[in-house]
């Protein structure tokens, strides 16, 4: 029995042999697994390259680089090669996922990315096609963190590499917004320490620094890294320290590529070196080894037909000579244990099938039995069901005649109470009704009232404007001829104050009396809660900053006036009028645009104060400008700053003393008219006492001290 099942057991194993493939295949393929472990490995990568951006200027070189680079991929003999272009957010996250589970399974997973990267408070992201990336939050949702594609390789076995060529200048830099002012938006990529063993991440640029895109076809680090990663044998590390020495050698050494992250010892090549070849005698013998080891006669049968002649082939055909007879043996012996097992198992199944019938004929009794019994037993409970059922219907039809009559009694005692309480409700109704109208009756003929009280009182403050305004017309026309012939007098007083100040410059001016201005009618008092009402809208509809006070005045009235710009209409500004307060009342949005005053400027809605850095001030352009100091130049001795003073040709001039030297600021009439003004004021006498000695004696003495009696 031992050798039988040892028989069987090579026989199966020669069959899963054959399916498999013939033996020259399966010799080879052991052999070539011997030689080159990292074939037996299962190898996967995801490259990506986006070159259309939306919101950015399109980049040229990442569809050709990501071409280049699935080439090398492929001709390096990976399992799996998925190439996307242009990817946008959602796309690039669904190809993340599903490489995700094609990693699971692998030993070594590579992940290359060339298009735009950056980076935000230490951060990484990669931007997909279709980032706007108008605000730096929005890297959040529209951009993909360099964690996630760690993440993603995580799963594999030997190796985990990730390539970015994605360390170009930040396009969304000058344009994104800040939320928070201290958030950094670097150059570049940040640098990173993958947390798992066996992981790099392969930089085109030093953290910190940006990329360039280069001349040719292909950027300067994708260029050298399809030259050097498909060296048969040579190591991943010295193939990317062959790639930085070309790119610094390229880019005049403004462009160094950075690897971070560590392997161990074992040196690991993307392409395996060359097969090395062997002698073929001790090939011969390897594949001899080889079969005996197989010991099939299909393994034989290959050996004599890839070596038909010499020693081996002799060997070769005596083992499988040996093997035929061997199995013909068992094939008899077998044979016969069949032969004997069948004629057992026939005798063991008549036993069975009569042992079954007798088995159903009695099995065939007891189930007509038991369905006799169960007929029986279900002929009684259905006359105990019918019985039931018929006391339970007449219990139920009493039940339904007392539930319907107290129904009926219910609802017609429900139906009274609530013609009842309509009623009420009626006469409820009615007696607020008419209160409600003798309300709004009163309130009306109040309004009325009021209106009427209120429209009376302006039209009397309008005209007692008018009335104030032609006195005040009236008055000033007046003080025109008075101050015309005061004029005169006062020229004269000039000529002869002028001849006898020898010692003084004199300069001829001309004298104005002093008058009090007519300002025109004011504006009629207004009712204030109007005036509240009116200055509250103007502020809703974003006209008026201002509070409301009650009060008409000038900031109101050119608030209405911008009203009437933005929503072209013609309300009087010196007057609150209901019409205006009615139309203000209608809108419902923002009618003028914000105005910021100076120091401040536009946000949104609201206005935000402008704060300027040290050495920076607020220019009248309401802009921060730096600080200019200037030097004062040094002034000459003797010479009076400002500007030069014309004197009169025809007046003669003489300094006066230093005590009582006149302010040289201002002019001799402007001085004299204070002087002279000071002097009436003293001698309380009107303008015909400005003749006497004792006025010019003051006004004389008041041009010596400078303009001081």
């Amino acid at each position: 029995m031992p050798v039988i099942t040892h028989i069987a057991y090579r026989e199966k194993s020669s069959a899963k042999l054959i399916r498999r493939g013939t033996w020259l295949v399966i010799m080879l393929a052991s052999l070539f697994a011997t030689a080159f472990p990292a074939l037996a490995d299962k190898r996967v990568a995801l490259v990506i390259g986006n070159s259309a951006y939306q919101s950015a200027p399109k980049l040229s070189n990442p569809a050709n680089d990501s071409e280049a680079m699935s080439g090398t991929f492929k001709a390096a003999g990976f399992d799996v090669v998925e190439f996307k272009r242009d990817l946008k957010a959602s796309e690039m996250r669904r190809a993340l996922r599903d490489f995700s589970d094609t990693v699971r399974d692998a030993d070594v997973a590579i992940i290359y990315f060339a298009g735009h990267g950056i980076e935000i408070d230490g951060t990484n992201y990669l931007v997909p096609s279709d980032a706007v990336l108008e605000r730096d939050i929005d890297a959040f949702d529209e951009a993909i963190p360099l964690e996630r594609l760690l993440s993603v390789i995580e799963p594999a076995k030997k190796l985990r590499l990730i390539i970015l060529d994605a360390c170009r200048d930040n396009p969304f830099a000058k344009s994104m917004r800040r939320t928070v002012a201290s958030r950094n938006i670097g150059r570049g990529l940040a640098k990173v320490e993958p947390g798992s063993p066996n992981t790099l991440i392969a930089y085109a640029a030093k953290a910190g620094s940006t990329a360039l895109d280069g001349d040719g076809r292909n950027s300067p680090f994708t260029a050298a890294l399809v030259k050097h990663l498909p060296k048969p044998g040579l190591d991943l590390r010295k193939a990317f320290g062959f790639t930085r020495d070309e790119v610094l050698k390229v880019t005049n050494n403004k462009q160094e590529p950075f690897i971070y992250g560590s392997l161990g010892g074992e040196d690991f090549a993307l392409v395996p070196p060359p097969a090395v070849q062997r002698d073929p005698a001790q090939a011969v013998r390897g594949d001899y080894e080889l079969a005996e080891r197989v010991g099939t006669r299909e393994a034989w049968d290959s050996f004599i037909a890839t070596y038909p002649d010499g020693l081996y082939a002799k060997l070769a055909g005596a083992q499988r000579n040996k093997l035929v007879a061997e199995q013909s043996r068992l094939a008899a012996v077998e044979k016969a244990r069949r032969l004997q097992e069948e004629q057992a198992r026939l005798e063991a199944e008549s036993a069975r099938a009569s042992a079954e019938a007798k088995a159903a004929s009695d099995a065939r009794a007891a189930e007509e039995t038991r369905i006799a019994a169960e007929k029986r037993k279900a002929l009684e409970q259905a006359k105990l069901a019918e019985a039931q059922r018929a006391k339970e219907k007449s219990v139920e039809e009493g039940r339904l005649t007392a539930e319907r009559r107290s129904k009926l009694e219910n609802e017609k005692a429900a139906e009274a109470e609530r013609a009842r309480l309509e009623k009420a409700a009626r006469t409820a109704e009615d007696a607020r009704i008419a209160a409600e109208n003798a309300r709004v009756a009163a309130e009306a003929k109040t309004m009325r009232q009021k209106l009427a009280s209120e429209r009376e009182r302006l039209l009397a403050e309008a005209k007692a404007a008018e009335d104030a305004r032609i006195r005040a017309e009236a008055a000033a026309k007046a003080a025109e001829q008075a101050r015309a012939a005061a004029a005169k007098l006062a020229a004269a007083e000039e000529a002869k104050a002028a001849r006898r100040l020898d010692e003084k410059p004199t300069e001829l001016a001309a004298l104005a009396l002093p008058g009090q201005a007519a300002d025109g009618a004011g504006a009629p008092s207004l009712n204030p809660d109007l005036v509240k009402s009116l200055q509250a809208q103007l502020r809703k509809v974003g006209c008026s900053t201002a509070s409301a006070t009650g009060e008409w005045s000038a900031p109101d009235q050119r608030a209405l006036a911008l009203y009437n710009k933005n929503a072209n209409t013609r309300f009087d500004t010196r007057v609150a009028s209901l019409d205006a307060l009615q139309s203000l009342r209608d809108q419902t949005t923002r009618i003028c645009p914000l105005i910021c005053e100076r120091g401040f400027k536009i946000d949104g809605d609201f206005c935000v104060k402008i704060t300027c850095k040290e050495g920076y001030e607020l220019s009248t352009n309401n802009s921060c400008e730096r600080v200019i100091v200037k030097k004062r130049k040094k002034e000459s001795p003797g010479v009076e700053s400002g500007p030069a003073r014309a004197r009169p040709p025809a007046l003669t001039t003489q300094p006066a003393p230093a005590q009582t030297k006149p302010n040289t600021s201002q002019s001799v009439g402007a001085i004299y008219s204070k002087c002279r003004a000071q002097a009436m004021a003293a001698g309380h006498g009107g303008a015909g006492r400005d003749r006497s000695g004792a006025n010019f004696g003051r006004i004389d003495a008041c041009i010596r001290n400078g303009g001081r009696i």
